[in-house]
């Protein structure tokens, strides 16, 4: 009998050998990044984030106590420094060593407000100042300074994480955050919106459910020899998903705009997260545009 030939399904005698080397040992690794690329996605994350940066300013600014003038003062600060830096992301030529500075100046920025997000949340769950900002929209919102900050610092060295690992932790922190955007939609509709509420809590426990697998896959599988087809179905899953909640958060966006439904947000936080879902659904097709790529790269 030839031990050598392959039986479907079965271990060859090649990657018998390999059964006790390190599986981290055939991970991709990471991939250059063009210098038009680099121009394109810096402008783009830059020009999203930096509104959103500000965003999260003004937010915090309403959500204090009237008495915690100082809080104030420092987060309506933020909020006119991101407006600048925003106006510059719109203006800057579309040059590699300018556009390099310019990521520089927005991590340095994002960097300062980040602390500021995370010592205002030690403060609060220490209950040494009172307002309306929940610590998990502060620490939601810290989270998203930090995710913006790991992005730019990867473009100025000049590498994109490998595909599989990319599709991963993308995933794992935007499923979270649609998670979390549920709940509090949950929670600032008025309770009597009894079906919205429900509709926005069955949001949240989905999205808690794709958050679960795609840990359990972070677990198995980052960092690790590629295996495209789970990771391409989890790609897709959180795209359908995702879909179905934007169109959730914009038919709210409108009803809040028309006054239509009891509540207490903010029509400009409710056009915030359908923003926010949207750059989720623009960072899932790109991931997708590459895994497809990567796929035909390798057949050939």
């Amino acid at each position: 009998m030839d031990h050598q030939h392959h039986i479907p399904g079965h271990v060859t005698s090649e990657q018998f050998n390999q059964m006790l080397v390190s599986p981290e040992a055939f991970a991709a690794r990471p991939e250059a990044l063009s210098e038009q690329l680099f121009i394109e996605r810096s402008l783009t994350e830059n020009r999203f984030w930096l509104r959103i940066m500000k965003e999260h300013a003004f937010f915090l600014g309403e959500g204090f106590n009237r008495n915690d003038k100082p809080l104030i003062q420092q987060a309506d600060r933020f909020y006119h420094f991101f407006e600048e830096q925003e106006k510059k992301a719109y203006q800057i030529a579309p040059n590699a060593d300018l556009i390099r500075r310019f990521n520089e100046e927005s991590i340095e920025l994002v960097h300062g407000f980040r602390n500021f997000k995370r010592n205002l949340l030690i403060l609060i769950v220490n209950c040494k100042i009172h307002g309306f900002n929940f610590p998990l929209l502060v620490d939601h919102i810290a989270r998203e300074a930090e995710y913006f900050m790991r992005t730019l610092k990867k473009f100025n060295k000049g590498i994109l994480d490998p595909i599989q690992d990319a599709i991963i932790s993308e995933n794992v922190f935007w499923l979270k955050i649609m998670m979390e955007h549920s709940r509090f939609i949950a929670s600032l509709l008025d309770q009597s919106e009894r079906n919205l509420v429900n509709t926005a809590r069955k949001f949240g426990d989905d999205f808690e459910t794709l958050l679960n697998q795609a840990r359990d896959v972070e677990s198995m599988l980052y960092r690790k020899q590629p295996t495209y087809p789970i990771i391409g179905k989890m790609n897709k899953d959180s795209e359908s998903a995702t879909e179905e909640l934007r169109e959730f958060k914009k038919t709210g966006l409108e009803l809040i705009k028309s006054c239509q439904i009891r509540n207490v947000i903010d029509p400009l936080l409710a056009d915030h997260v359908v923003r926010e879902a949207g750059h989720f659904l623009f960072m899932i097709k790109m991931l997708e545009e590459r895994l497809e790529t990567k796929k035909r790269e390798e057949q050939q």
